[in-house]
Order: structure tokens, then C-alpha cells, then sequence
């Protein structure tokens, strides 16, 4: 009796050894499996709400490709909150994890890495700004979509006057962050403002102390419009600014999140169709193609957003030559 008792003993603690080992193994494998999906890091200058819609846009782009998170790729997305010392940070955090591919603002990351293929949708114009040699042989580590920030300024000024028809002062509110040729850049857009009659308050920024000073001289100069050139930093602190000058003085912008927080106008490219695109990017580099050698991209589509709310505070009417084209009214 007793031996039979002994054996048994033996065999259940056997079979929960074995039970053990085998559950190791498929752990391990599991971690394994994982360890090897490929990587696609994101650094994202904003906070994880303002960057809901494009997340949602670029993993539909994904999932059109046939990728899943977690089935057969990991996103490893982080997020600055509006802050560039985070934003560097969170960069220096994904090189060092040596994620296959990284995606965000070109500049920054081609700084933290010339081996890493990065993958950036949100490009002004990146040969006019040193970012690549040409759009169609891009080189090095960097390809993407180019957004045309610049080309979006004669509409908006057109736009402007068309709102305001004795428009002569303009005052134009832009992030230093986001390029460091900000200043000469917004040289193009006081020019184009000056053949079309008008003054230019410039207004550099680069912290929420100098978004708040710029806001009491736009209440004190007094422009008849604000053109706002989005940012990070912008876009992070919008309702900061449109809680302030929103429903005083016309606002025009290039974010579809200014118009949603109180903004007159807004154009620009359709930011989800960019983030959407770009996993076509992705998928490419992970075949094995070099960023280097796939194009860059241009937008197929712009989008025009007029708040009707903002229009009746100011006790403006929105011509119909507008309205006719907008793609999103806000009433």
C-alpha cells in the first residue's frame, strides 16, 4: 500500500513537473515570437488625445496591409505632451531600443539616428529644408509625405480677405521649435502678406511663456486676422489660445484641431489620408527596400474646415464661396 502510495506520489509530481516545464517552454516561445516581430517606433510631440485620430488613421493603414498589433508587429508609440525636452528624450528612448523603423518629426530623428529608416508624414517642404536631396531619390535614412506647409499660405491669405474684405493687418503666430529655419521660413509668408497689401505682426514663439506674451500683444496690436502656422507646441496649447482670441479677432489656421477648438478657418492637407499612406512606407522597408530609394510623397488631399459658432461670435458672415468648399462646418 504504502508503495503504491509512494509511486503515485511520484508520478502526479512528475506530471506537474512536466506541466511546469511545458508552460516555460510556451512562455518562452511566446516571448521569443514576440521578441522577433518587427519594431515601429513613434515618437509623438503632442498628447495621446490629440493624437487619437491619426493613431486610429495609421493603424486602418496598417490593417489594410495585413498588420495587427501584437499579431505581426509591435508599435511602440510614445508621447511629449507638447514638451520638446520630452520629445527628445522619448526619441533617444526608441533609438536605443533599435526599433526597425521609427516614425515622427523628420529633423529630430535624423539627428538621433542615420541608420534607423525613418518614416515621416508630417514634412513641410524637406528639400527646402536640407532634409533630403531630392523628393524622388530622398537618400540616407529618411522617407515619407511631404505636408506643403508653405504652398498652404496664398489660400489662406486669400481666404483671409475674403472674410475680412478691407483686410490690411495681419498678425502671424509661429512655433521656432518646430523648424530652426522658423524665422526665415515665415519671411515667405510676411512677403506674400506685403504683395497683397497687408502688414505682418510676427509673432515667434517657443514655450507656453512666449505663446502667453504673444496673446497680450495680439490683444493690445490688435490685428484684424491671426494666421496661426501649426506646431506641436501650437496645436498642444489651442485651446489655450482660441479661449483667448478665438472669439474676439478671426482665426486661420492649418490644424483641423483649431478649427474643432474655436478657430474661423482652417486649411490644409488631410492630415488622417498622410498617416494613412505612410504605412505603405512601413511595409516597404520591412520587405527590405531602403528608405533612401522610395519617394517622397505629396499630398492628394487638402481640407477646409469654417466654424459657424466662431462666425456668429464675431458677427461675421461666411461668404458663400467658402462655404461651397468646406469640408467639415461646424454649426
Amino acid at each position: 500500500m504504502a508503495a503504491r502510495l509512494g509511486d503515485e506520489v511520484r508520478r502526479t509530481t512528475l506530471d506537474v513537473l512536466v506541466a511546469i516545464v511545458l508552460a516555460a517552454v510556451t512562455l518562452h516561445s511566446f516571448a521569443d515570437e514576440a521578441a522577433r516581430l518587427p519594431r515601429i517606433g513613434g515618437a509623438v510631440p503632442v498628447d495621446q488625445a490629440t493624437d487619437a485620430p491619426y493613431q486610429r488613421a495609421l493603424r486602418e493603414g496598417f490593417r489594410q496591409l495585413g498588420y495587427v498589433d501584437g499579431k505581426n508587429i509591435v508599435l511602440v508609440w510614445r508621447y511629449a505632451n507638447g514638451d520638446p525636452a520630452k520629445l527628445r528624450a522619448n526619441i533617444q528612448e526608441l533609438v536605443d531600443m533599435r526599433v526597425d523603423v521609427l516614425m515622427g518629426d523628420a529633423r529630430q530623428l535624423k539627428e538621433a539616428t542615420s541608420t534607423i529608416p525613418i518614416v515621416s508624414m508630417t514634412m513641410g517642404d524637406p528639400v527646402k529644408t536640407g532634409l533630403v536631396a531630392s523628393l524622388a531619390h530622398p537618400g540616407g535614412n529618411l522617407t515619407g509625405l511631404s505636408a506643403q506647409s508653405y504652398d498652404l499660405w496664398p489660400k489662406q491669405l486669400q481666404f483671409a480677405r475674403e472674410l475680412v474684405p478691407d483686410l490690411r493687418r495681419v498678425a502671424f503666430l509661429f512655433d521656432t521649435n518646430d523648424e530652426p529655419d522658423a524665422l526665415t521660413n515665415s519671411a515667405e509668408f510676411r512677403q506674400l502678406a506685403r504683395e497683397a497689401g497687408m502688414t505682418v505682426l510676427a509673432l515667434p514663439v517657443s514655450s507656453l511663456d512666449d505663446i502667453q506674451n504673444a496673446l497680450k500683444t495680439i490683444h493690445k496690436e490688435r490685428p484684424q486676422v491671426v494666421v496661426i502656422w501649426s506646431s506641436p507646441l501650437l496645436t498642444q496649447y489651442r485651446r489655450t489660445i482660441m479661449k483667448s482670441i478665438g472669439h474676439r479677432l478671426p482665426v486661420i489656421s492649418d490644424g483641423r484641431f483649431f478649427a474643432e477648438a474655436g478657430a474661423l478657418l482652417t486649411y490644409s492637407v488631410d492630415w488622417p489620408d498622410l498617416f494613412r499612406r505612410s504605412a505603405t512606407y512601413v511595409d516597404k522597408i520591412l520587405r527590405g527596400a531602403k528608405p533612401g530609394d522610395l519617394p517622397i510623397e505629396q499630398p492628394r488631399k487638402f481640407e477646409l474646415g469654417v466654424n459657424l459658432q466662431t462666425a456668429k461670435a464675431l458677427h461675421l458672415e461666411v461668404p458663400q464661396s467658402i462655404l461651397v468648399w468646406a469640408d467639415k462646418v461646424i454649426e
